[in-house]
Order: C-alpha cells, then structure tokens, then sequence
C-alpha cells in the first residue's frame, strides 16, 4: 500500500491502477482502493456523469 500526506499541492506521482493509496488530511486517514478494470468499458467521466444524473433526479 502507498501511503501519502497531502499538505495542500499536489504531487505529481507514476501510479499504477492496482496499488491502495492512504491519504491523511489532518486526524483523517482515507483509504482508496482501485476498482477500475482494464477491459471495462466505463471510464471515471461516464461514472461521475451517471452520479450526478442520479443524484439530481433524487431531487
């Protein structure tokens, strides 16, 4: 697992699609776990469209 401290910029880092990232903002630790398959078709737009699509038709 790659852990990360985040201090407000952004760090430019090769990441591979298969590694967990821990991510401390303060006394919060967030861990992200990749789910996205090579052979999928989806991509993280087509996911955050569907989201917020989602989302404002709940309104």
């Amino acid at each position: 697992m790659q852990e990360k401290i985040v201090a407000g910029k952004a760090s430019i880092m090769k990441k591979t699609l298969d590694e967990k990232t821990t991510y401390r903002f303060g006394n919060r630790s967030f861990v992200v776990e990749p789910v996205f398959r090579k052979e999928s078709p989806d991509t993280l737009g087509s996911i955050l469209l569907r989201l917020m699509k989602a989302e404002s038709e709940a309104k």
